[in-house]
């Protein structure tokens, strides 16, 4: 796989590597520098994918970092240094521009980077070309363990990126355990009221849950056949009023029969940050793994996901529940 990182605003190749990242025992050996214990400088990032799951799995670090280190400043790129850097760049693993992460005309990839980073209150900065020598990404990190892929890819065993990057970055052991990198969203104060209201008027003061039937990836757009695997957590909350979308007719399915009292998020046109919001409050999550469940955890929201991958290597989420496809349960 090949390692990149940005240098005076250029992606630069630092070559070929077993996996993306460091070997987490070179980082305690003291090979591999990390941030000094009292840091108070700058910590540019940017991420190298820009959907809304990539985003949010990376979203909790901020906070995480200011967590260890009180006096750091971070950054993060402005929409216009984004699209000018992924316009350098529209081949070498990133698609066809930042726009390869767009999900429709009106939901681009820069919607995607509001939707998970406005209201941030640990971003100090929006910086854009020429503020800074070194930006870091996403492919810093350092694993804990590798597993082999199919004949000739390696991926890291299941440890959520947010930590594999935090541990580059001088998290320990224990840090990683007391400090919290879920996905965090943070919500203004009109956003919460004008959301509340919003769930008020279709559930009143019920608890509430959400439902996700879809897929981004093309061969699993559609129904799965193994939907049945999610029946016996879906049987714990039957006849909660739901929030859901899917992209097939629940009518005359055995999720009609579990949840009689559906509110189509399709039919009542809300924002993904109104989505969002409604996700990350509700009782439970259930469905097909997604990004925007990905993002709607992190909260007091109980996830459990059929995932059709065999593992999910660093995209797992702390406190989730992920079904395998082969009856496999594994809980993160």
């Amino acid at each position: 796989m090949r390692q990149w990182t940005i240098i005076n605003d250029q992606l630069r190749d630092l070559g070929e590597r077993t996996y993306v990242g460091y070997s987490y025992e070179d980082i305690k050996a003291g090979k591999v520098e990390v941030l000094p214990e009292d840091y108070d400088g700058w910590f540019p990032f940017a991420r190298l994918c820009y959907s809304i799951g990539d985003l949010a799995i990376t979203s909790g670090i901020f906070e995480a970092l200011k967590s260890k280190y009180p006096k750091i400043k971070i950054a993060w790129p402005s929409d216009q240094y984004l699209r000018n850097f992924h316009a350098r760049y529209p081949g070498i693993g990133f698609g066809n521009g930042i726009d390869h992460w767009n999900y429709s005309d009106k939901v681009t990839s820069i919607d995607n980077v509001h939707s998970i980073m406005d209201n941030n209150p640990h971003i100090d900065y929006y910086f854009n070309e020429g503020e800074f020598d070194h930006i870091f990404t996403d492919h810093e990190r350092a694993y804990t363990s590798l597993q082999q892929v199919g004949d000739d890819h390696i991926r890291s065993a299941d440890e959520p990126m947010a930590e594999q990057i935090l541990r580059r970055f001088g998290f320990n052991d224990d840090d990683i355990k007391n400090i919290d990198s879920t996905p965090k969203i943070y919500f203004t104060k009109e956003e919460e009221v004008e959301f509340d209201k919003i769930i008020k008027s279709h559930v009143g003061d019920n608890e509430y849950g959400c439902l996700l039937f879809a897929g981004r990836v093309e061969k699993y757009k559609g129904r799965w056949d193994t939907e049945t695997l999610l029946f016996e957590d879906a049987e714990r909350f039957k006849n909660k009023p739901v929030f859901y979308y899917s992209q097939f007719d629940l009518e005359n399915t055995k999720w009609e029969e579990f949840f009689p009292n559906r509110i189509n998020f399709a039919e009542i046109g809300l924002s993904i940050r109104a989505q969002l919001y409604i996700k990350r409050k509700a009782l439970f999550n259930l469905g097909y793994q997604a990004g925007i469940t990905d993002a709607s955890s992190g909260g007091d929201s109980e996830v459990i996901s059929l995932t059709p991958y065999t593992t999910m290597h660093e995209c797992v989420v702390r406190n989730t529940k992920c079904i395998f496809f082969d009856g496999r349960v594994k809980h993160f």
